[in-house]
């Protein structure tokens, strides 16, 4: 036994050194006691702190304890080095007792410089002065309650960060000071840009004009913007409470749909506030059949996979879709008073030719079926007669071609093999990538046969084409109000308003004898009451809206609209009265108080 006397700092490294020198062999606590010259129990505290730290290793033999140096040390250093965080560890007297690469990179310190055996408070390191951490690393030194974290802000160069204290065990026995740092700056920013984003967010949300419904797959409603309830005349979230979102829509299968087909999808849903009302209590300030313009999306998961969560972007377009159906209705009505079909042809640049829209009484009038759309035009085409076809294709090349108004007269043959005349005729409006005619299909089969019936059905086509903005005549529709009085002006056309010599604004809404005084009264008056009360139309004779040479004679064809409305179709004759004499003209206006019927004006 060696009497060499040992301090206790020097004592673990002392043990490491012995153990290495009989290593494989391993030595018992009594053999390193004597060997080292220390008491058995000092020999012991100190072999079972680095058994702990794993220097290194014990194993029993019998009531005996072989101690031997650990075999697959890992240096606790190297372990230090690979860590992003900045670690210090500091011994009881604040003495640097290690330091990683991170720490010296983050303070950009050489890797050569030597910090290890600085006491901490002799350095001018960042943070560190700081004289909260100071004390903080003082309270833990005295074994008083300290900090286990602290949020810093560089000032050299405003970098954030979260400062950690802790305490760990030492092979001398006494607990040193662990302290890392980790540079938050990057996530403090993300923390506040996402705090910017859901205030931005959280604005658009309730600043959207639309109403916007967040809810779970099962129906339940989990928040609305000011603007939902707006437009379901609601006070507040709590009015919707004993309602499910499928509640909203007469089809209760629509939104379960969309759900499962899971992607963002637009769409229209129907609500029905009257039966809100009786079947789940919603006191809602609207009623009846109201229909919104939905857009549904499902809200990502914030693990992903499945969504669980879903939105719906809505407006209400009801008043819209009350006036397309005014405008159908009315659209029909004149359609249905035409001799003959509407339809709108479309020519694509790609060389494509086909119809968006057929007129319903396809069928009536020439025997085929609207549907299926899509080949239409080419099922029509195939009726067109054998010496005819050849014409009527290359009338419709020719039109597409230098995109012109196209009119073709032949012989049709139904599917059923009766034999029919039509005419065609149609104005082209271009588009950005096609162009497409507006036009109506006449029947002109009893034209054929007799003069007169060619006359009338000249007289009806020309009258008819007005139905269409860019290429017909003037169209006028009118209300009546206060039991057939007087008349508002409902709609007009772009011809009607150049007639008229006002802008298609100014005429709108307007009364017809209030804007126009001058109107022979009552003729005028007694024969709108009379197509009103009868259903009968009338032609009228020329007139002039305005007792003025700028005003052009027009002759009108007036008859009553399914809608209770009354519709004029506007005809500018002045040039064919300057052919004729002073006395034709007042014979003309003599016979018949005021109107005539078509027939009897055509002769003369």
């Amino acid at each position: 036994m060696t009497e060499e006397r040992t301090s206790d700092s020097e004592i673990p490294a002392r043990i490491i050194d012995l153990l290495r020198q009989y290593d494989p062999r391993a030595l018992p606590i009594l053999t390193i006691a004597n060997r080292l010259g220390i008491d058995r129990k000092t020999a012991s505290k100190y072999l079972e702190l680095l058994a702990q730290s794993g220097d290194i290793s014990m194993q029993r033999f019998g009531q005996k304890k072989l101690f031997r140096v650990a075999r697959r040390r890992i240096s606790l250093p190297a372990v230090l080095d690979r860590l992003h965080d900045a670690v210090m560890v500091l011994d009881d007297e604040l003495i640097i007792r290690m330091v990683n690469a991170s720490l010296l990179s983050t303070f950009e310190i050489h890797p050569s410089s030597t910090l290890v055996g600085v006491p901490l408070f002799d350095l001018n390191l960042p943070i560190f002065i700081e004289p909260s951490v100071r004390e903080n690393i003082r309270l833990i030194s005295a074994g008083q309650p300290f900090l286990p974290e602290m949020q810093l802000i560089e000032g050299r160069s405003d970098r954030i960060f979260l400062v950690e204290f802790d305490t760990i065990g030492s092979i001398d026995g006494r607990p040193d000071i662990m302290i890392s740092l980790r540079d938050i700056t990057a996530l403090k920013k993300a923390e506040t840009d996402l705090r910017a984003s859901e205030k931005k967010i959280a604005a658009l949300f309730e600043s959207i004009p639309g109403g916007i419904i967040m809810f779970s797959s099962d129906g339940a409603i989990l928040n609305a913007n000011n603007a939902s309830l707006r437009v379901l005349g609601l006070h507040t979230l709590a009015d919707l409470r004993n309602a499910s979102v499928f509640d909203l829509a007469c089809y209760r299968d629509k939104l379960p749909s969309l759900i499962r087909a899971g992607r963002t999808t637009e769409t229209e849903l129907v609500c029905d506030f009257d039966k809100l009302r009786v079947e789940r209590g919603i006191e809602s300030t609207k009623s009846g059949v109201a229909y919104f313009e939905v857009v549904f999306t499902p809200i990502p998961s914030e693990r992903g996979g499945v969504s669980r969560e879903y939105a719906i972007l809505f407006k209400d377009i009801t008043a819209k879709k009350q006036a397309e159906r005014e405008l159908r209705d009315r659209l029909e009505g004149i359609s249905s008073s035409l001799p003959g079909m509407t339809y709108q042809f479309y020519a694509r640049d790609t060389g494509e030719w086909g119809v968006y829209h057929v007129d319903p009484r396809s069928e009536a009038i020439f025997g085929l079926r609207v549907e299926p759309l899509k080949d239409w035009f080419q099922r029509f085409s195939a009726c067109i007669a054998p010496e005819d076809r050849n014409r009527w294709e290359e009338s419709i090349r020719d039109v597409i071609r230098r995109v012109a108004p196209w009119d073709f007269e032949g012989r049709f043959i139904k599917p059923s093999g009766e034999e029919m005349y039509l005419r065609g005729s149609s104005q082209p409006i271009r588009m950005k990538h096609e162009t497409v005619w507006n036009g109506i299909f006449f029947d002109v089969t009893d034209r054929k046969k007799t003069e007169e019936a060619l006359k009338v059905s000249h007289f009806l086509e020309t009258r008819y084409r007005s139905f269409f903005e860019d290429t017909c005549n003037g169209v006028l529709i009118y209300q009546p109000i206060e039991g057939g009085a007087d008349y508002l002006i409902r709609d007009v056309n772009r011809v009607t308003a150049e007639l008229l010599r006002m802008n298609r604004a100014d005429l709108i809404g307007r009364r017809l004898f209030e804007v126009f005084p001058e109107l022979p009264d009552p003729d005028i008056r007694d024969m709108l009451y009379r197509v009103l009360t009868t259903e009968e139309p009338e032609v009228v004779p020329p007139l002039r809206y305005r007792d003025r040479d700028d005003f052009p004679w027009i002759s009108h064809y007036v008859f009553k609209l399914p809608s209770g409305e009354l519709a004029s179709f506007m005809i500018d004759v002045s040039d064919v009265l300057e052919h004729t004499s002073d006395r034709d003209i007042l014979s003309d206006r003599s016979s018949s108080p005021t109107c005539r019927r078509p027939d009897s004006w055509l002769e003369s």
